[in-house]
């Protein structure tokens, strides 16, 4: 024996791997993603790993293992003798080796080094790695690599991850059975796998249970009642904190640029984006909400689909459909079972079964067109024409109540940034993620609209226009000779107010004023100072219609160049991963953002001027507080941003964003830091709105996929998209101080004439506060009195003011709708 024992030696020890790696193994793990505040976003890679320290796994998981695995783990050496001398009896007439001598320790072994061939050649290798490892690590280090690397199927390698995969649970909740069926899975991944043979795993487990109370783990009531408790196992996928699947596919496609895909899904890296997960929470609901608000007011499209040979007391038939069909956007499937009068009962995929009354049902007027909605119903028979077995999809309301719903065909993306450094704080990128993956966000080129105006009016300012100049609102004709065209654009509700402030032009969105301002500061320079805050320059052409919003830009850029107005006139750039490390706490990579510093630009200003003096106090002058690369550029006048978002202030207050928060009962209205603009592109088919304070941005847009179709008439901004962004500002801002933007240096207020825009006359009644930098302010005095005209025109603008706004035109009555059939 001693001979055999040394000859196996000298044949199989040269072929032993060295095990140092192994007391700091680095397991394949997959990359995980966080928000900034430590929630779990996402998780990709080749195979799931929740790597695990011996002290979190439970004890009945480890009584179960042992019993069922290596019943001698803590009296062997590595080896087990009396199961060597089995194998070695049945392999010497079978020339086959089995596995069943196999202790923790040479299993483990051959996890970490070897393969699974049953050649004598591996066998003799595995059992003196094993006793090697016996001599340089203790029972526990064993126990624990063996528990964090076996496969446990399903791509779940280790217990933890196993334990989420199985149950969707972390290890410090597993039961005793649960710990058994783990440990009865180890004998055969497929075999005994709960999900695909529950059968078998059954049968497995109660084994496992009984060799445990064989061995005096548990006692016999507890065996007794264990064995006749159910499989409780299903597939759970990974278990996340934070819905945000737009952003973890931009960070997963990002990290495999940089560091290629074997390392990115094996090496654990942990991303942590800038995310906020009240402000992504925020904007998920916003999102949906306003979508399927917008659907309901364009009426009901019928069932998803119509069971044939309905039968209500099939349970089993009908559960099987709706596991079929998957949950969208929060909106369940559901068969409807009866129906009643004035209201409906369904059954769910959980087997619940749910009624719905009228309220939840009333809105489901028939869609005839995007335009067009049938009669508004009077019992649920106009509804389900075909009856019952439709099925439908059901939305639960905040009050616990359900209604009917139906999965919007239109698509909306919404984005917040910091402007202080372009961090994206919340992104959503669709209606949901796993029915289309496209992130409108960052992928959707759609015409902006009137969005763009504030920065036609921003171009102005530098120019020389203040928001007192008066531009002529009246119909407006440009001929182009060389291609024989006639563009003639026009106002939303086709009326025209002659001259008329720039302040005015800008809350009410008047398209002749934005049309004669790009003339008169041209368009190429308009295209200039586009690019300058950050919209790219491919994407436009240097014509008037620009000031219409014909360009085409996706909802980041548009919330980008946003951002310029919020932080004072500075170009940021949009990013969203903060930091990416390794498992052992590594950095790999640390955002380093370019970000807005006041005190920096003042500082440069004043260095500059003492070079230029050669002032002996050169060297006097304070460091930066950061290094210059990394201070945000001045593009803009700061003078000229304070102004334009003191204008758009107007819009959320008097302009036409106003209408649709006072439909809302929006607490909005009554802060006084908040700026915005609507914007609709030709035919309603894209609606748009960009707002702010000093510490947040928020664009969304809404529109269909297919470009050619329309939201509706009046569908504009105001109505569409401005609901996401109020929702989204509502609850991110309830309880929190205002941020209004400063006013710099180099802005001064004086009173004005409402009409002329001169300086108001001494003692003039209606004279007005206005804005001006202090080398731009009117340099002439309105007459001391007012003549019949100026009373007509002020009161035309009044009525304009109050009556008119590009998003507050109203549908007809309930009664009216009854007579036409129609909504519009």
């Amino acid at each position: 024996m001693v001979l055999v024992v040394l000859g196996a030696y000298l044949f199989a020890g040269p072929q032993v791997p060295a095990i140092d790696s192994l007391k700091n193994v680095q397991f394949q793990t997959p990359m995980r993603i966080y928000s900034a505040d430590g929630k779990l976003i996402g998780e990709f890679g080749d195979v799931r790993r929740i790597p695990v320290e011996l002290e979190q796994v439970p004890q009945n998981f480890i009584n179960a293992l042992v019993a069922t695995e290596d019943q001698r783990f803590f009296e062997h050496g590595g080896v087990d003798v009396q199961g060597l001398l089995r194998v070695l009896k049945v392999g010497l007439t079978t020339q086959e080796f089995s596995e069943g001598a196999s202790t923790l320790t040479m299993q483990t072994a051959r996890n970490m080094f070897l393969n699974r061939d049953r050649r004598l050649q591996r066998k003799l290798v595995e059992m003196f790695l094993a006793l090697r490892m016996e001599t340089e690590l203790s029972k526990e280090e064993i126990l624990e690599l063996y528990i964090n690397k076996v496969h446990f199927s399903h791509r779940a390698y280790g217990l933890g991850a196993a334990a989420q995969v199985y149950y969707g649970k972390d290890l410090s909740q597993m039961t005793l059975t649960e710990s058994a069926m783990m440990a009865g899975l180890l004998k055969g991944e497929s075999n005994y796998n709960p999900i695909s043979n529950p059968e078998n795993a059954f049968n497995r487990r109660n084994l496992v249970l009984r060799r445990m109370f064989e061995q005096d783990y548990i006692d016999q009531a507890t065996y007794e009642q264990a064995i006749d408790s159910p499989l409780t196992a299903e597939k759970h996928s990974a278990d996340l904190d934070l819905e945000a699947p737009y952003v973890a596919e931009m960070v997963r496609l990002d990290v495999i640029k940089q560091f290629g895909r074997d390392r990115a899904y094996t090496q654990g890296m942990i991303i942590t984006t800038t995310l906020d997960s009240k402000h992504q929470l925020a904007a998920n609901k916003a999102l949906r909400d306003g979508l399927i608000e917008y659907d309901e007011r364009h009426g009901y499209k019928g069932p998803e689909l119509q069971l044939e040979n309905f039968d209500p007391s099939d349970t089993d038939s009908l559960i099987t459909v709706l596991k079929d069909t998957p949950e969208i956007g929060g909106l369940m499937p559901a068969i409807v079972t009866t129906i009643q009068d004035q209201s409906i009962t369904v059954l769910t995929k959980n087997e619940q079964v749910l009624t719905i009354n009228w309220d939840g049902l009333k809105w489901a007027a028939k869609f005839i067109s995007d335009s067009r909605i049938g009669y508004k119903p009077k019992t649920t028979a106009d509804i389900f024409e075909q009856g019952a077995g439709a099925l439908v999809r059901i939305l639960q309301k905040e009050d616990g109540s359900w209604q009917l719903s139906q999965i919007p065909e239109a698509s909306s993306g919404f984005v917040a940034i910091r402007p202080a450094d372009g961090s994206i704080s919340a992104l959503v990128g669709g209606f949901d993620y796993l029915s289309n993956k496209f992130n409108l966000v960052t992928q959707a080129r759609r015409q902006p609209g009137s969005n763009i105006k504030p920065f036609i009016y921003a171009a102005a300012f530098e120019k020389g226009f203040t928001p007192a100049s008066l531009v002529n609102d009246a119909p407006y004709v440009k001929v182009n000779d060389e291609i024989d065209e006639v563009w003639r654009p026009q106002n939303d509700n086709l009326k025209y107010n002659g001259p008329t402030r720039l302040r005015v032009g800008l809350k009410r969105s008047i398209n002749t004023i934005s049309t004669r301002l790009i003339d008169a500061i041209g368009a190429d320079y308009a295209e200039r100072f586009l690019v300058k805050v950050g919209l790219p320059d491919e994407h436009m052409d240097p014509y008037q219609s620009l000031a219409l919003g014909t360009a085409s830009f996706t909802p980041l850029e548009m919330a980008t160049a946003y951002a310029v107005l919020a932080n004072g006139g500075y170009q940021v750039e949009p990013y969203y991963i903060k930091s990416i490390t390794t498992s052992f706490g590594d950095v790999l990579f640390e955002a380093q953002p370019k970000v807005v510093c006041e005190e920096c630009e003042q500082i440069k200003i004043d260095l500059a001027l003492a070079e230029r003096k050669f002032s002996p106090e050169i060297h006097n002058y304070p460091e930066l507080p950061i290094p210059e690369d990394r201070i945000a550029q001045l593009v803009i006048d700061p003078r000229d941003a304070f102004i334009i978002y003191d204008m758009m202030k107007d819009v959320i207050h008097s302009g036409t964003a106003t209408t649709a928060l006072k439909r809302r009962n929006s607490f909005l209205l009554e802060r006084h830091d908040l700026a915005g603009k609507t914007g609709t592109a030709n035919d309603y088919k894209d609606a748009w709105f960009s707002g702010f304070n000093s510490e947040l941005v928020g664009s969304a847009w809404m529109g269909f996929s297919d470009h050619r179709r329309s939201l509706g008439r009046f569908e504009y901004g105001g109505k569409a998209a401005l609901p996401i962004w109020a929702s989204f500002m509502e609850q991110v801002l309830e309880g929190s101080p205002e941020r209004e933007i400063i006013q710099p240096p180099g802005v001064v207020s004086t009173k004005i004439d409402p009409s002329s825009g001169m300086l108001a006359a001494l003692g003039q009644s209606n004279a007005i506060f206005e804005y001006f930098r202090d080398d731009n302010v009117p340099n002439q005095m309105a007459e001391a009195t007012t003549d019949f005209n100026d009373i007509y025109n002020e009161s035309v603008m009044d009525s304009y003011d109050q009556d008119f706004s590009e998003d507050s035109l109203e549908l007809p009555t309930e009664e009216q709708q009854e007579d036409t059939g129609s909504i519009f």
